[in-house]
């Protein structure tokens, strides 16, 4: 196993042909926004910052193979609804399912988008919108392909400590609840990529980070990107307006300092702190396609030992994509039946709105007992991006980046559709929401796990 501290002296990169482009999705005032069990109104009722979709195109130094990766500020694409908006997208533009990665910044300040919510106070304008995305993605696609040119894809790993272990207990009443769990260390890992024409000059950077953005609860009645607008927004006034793209990590179990608030105040200072950590680590890199070399002895008072930047022999043009299925056990849930029925008959909101969900899980995994979960692994020169429909547990982020030190892995989850949470079986003990609402046995997350990392390490060996 390599050296973890290469990463700090040697960064891992990627050179090849790469685009980015951006345009603003910020559903009409009035659609029906309902996310939260506890909110007291059904519409959005303003905007507290623009949402946003963000392509960014990867193509190998010929200009032959392609990877491309959309972002949007949404919470989730219902697995469905992520079939209906890929399929329209691979069709236009002619790609491969592995090539392409629809991946949502999962916040929730923005509406579910569910088509089922279409006869309820602004659940009219839902089709439209949702109608609207695939055109989107497809121009941004285009856009993104005309603005490609060379560069050099540099990453660096930093810290933040914005982020906090989310299963906590309820001091008074001894319940299980999703707060602010001091007695537990988060992963404070931020990975921070930066995209650097020819020329040196920065027009892209991709923050990878693990955390809810959970910023805003039920009282908030504003359509909000979350901490992930003010994150943005920080990075690009100090990098020259360059666009940062955000790819949500691992973060089943992992909330924000200040959480369920109605205040966007909260949302906004989330995301500073995050941005500043971002810019910290780029700031920390070296200039494309150099790092630190170790030079020798300069005799002075004392010894010193002198390192100097150099040009790295060569930055590694390999991209590959793969597609991986892991078989899964369903967990024990209510027939689809026993639900329905009991949404029948059932008038409290709250209720309602945990009966709905439970059935769109049971609807989601069928009325078997196994469930396939498909992973999406990119490589990208020394980098590794994997994209999971799931929220795993932040341990899923860390054991590959213990595994592969020398690379910078940087996690996607809830991408391509959702398939919920991945907890680790210590979670299982107890009453976690996360356990609540999974749709697989204890052990699906070390399975994933293991066949993610076999599918890296292929990668490493056949390039």
């Amino acid at each position: 196993m390599a050296d973890p501290m290469s990463t700090r002296l040697r960064h891992p990169e990627f050179r090849g042909r790469m685009g980015v482009a951006r345009a603003e999705i910020t559903p009409p005032i009035g659609i029906y926004a309902r996310t939260w069990g506890s909110a007291r109104h059904d519409q959005a009722e303003g905007v507290h910052r623009p949402l946003l979709a963000t392509c960014l195109s990867f193509q190998d130094a010929r200009g032959g193979d392609e990877l491309i990766l959309i972002t949007l500020d949404v919470m989730i694409f219902w697995q469905e609804e992520a079939d209906r908006i890929r399929a329209v997208i691979l069709q236009g533009r002619r790609l491969k399912p592995h090539q392409l990665i629809l991946h949502p910044s999962h916040s929730h300040g923005t509406p579910f988008y569910l088509r089922r919510q279409m006869d309820r106070p602004g659940g009219d304008l839902i089709a439209p919108y949702l109608a609207s995305i695939p055109t989107r993605c497809c121009e941004l696609i285009d856009e993104a392909r005309a603005q490609a040119r060379d560069a050099i894809l540099t990453w660096a790993y930093g810290r933040c400590e914005l982020a906090f272990n989310r299963d906590a207990i309820d001091p008074a009443s001894g319940r299980d609840v999703c707060g602010l769990n001091l007695a537990v260390e988060a992963d404070h890992t931020v990975l921070v990529g930066r995209i650097a024409a020819s020329d040196g000059a920065v027009y892209a950077t991709i923050v990878n980070y693990a955390c809810h953005p959970v910023s805003l609860g039920g009282g908030n009645r504003l359509l909000s990107p979350d901490y992930v607008g003010a994150m943005r927004e920080v990075v690009e006034q100090q990098t020259g307006g360059a666009i940062c793209v955000f790819v949500q990590g691992a973060a089943g179990d992992v909330t924000p300092r200040r959480s369920y608030e109605s205040d966007v105040e909260a949302a906004d200072q989330n995301g500073r702190e995050l941005g500043y950590a971002a810019l910290s680590t780029l700031t920390a890199m070296f200039p494309p396609g150099q790092q630190l070399v170790y030079q020798g002895i300069e005799e002075s008072g004392t010894a010193l030992g002198i390192w100097r930047l150099r040009p790295k022999a060569s930055v590694s043009t390999q991209l590959s994509a793969e597609r991986i299925t892991a078989r899964l056990p369903i967990r024990e849930m209510p027939e689809r039946e026993e639900l329905e029925h009991r949404l029948a008959h059932s008038s409290d909101r709250v209720e309602i709105e945990r009966l709905e969900r439970a059935l769109d899980r049971r609807k989601l995994v069928g009325d078997g007992t196994e469930g396939d979960l498909s992973c999406t692994v990119w490589r990208l020169g020394e980098s590794f991006l994997v994209a999971t429909p799931a929220e795993p547990y932040t341990q899923f982020q860390i054991a590959l980046r213990q595994q592969f030190p020398d690379a910078a892995v940087a996690v996607l989850m809830a991408s391509d559709g959702a398939k919920n949470y991945l907890p680790p079986p210590a979670a299982f003990q107890r009453d976690v929401y996360q356990v609540r609402v999974s749709l697989y046995k204890a052990g699906a997350l070390e399975r994933v796990t293991a066949q993610v990392a076999q599918a890296i390490q292929a990668a490493r060996v056949t390039a």
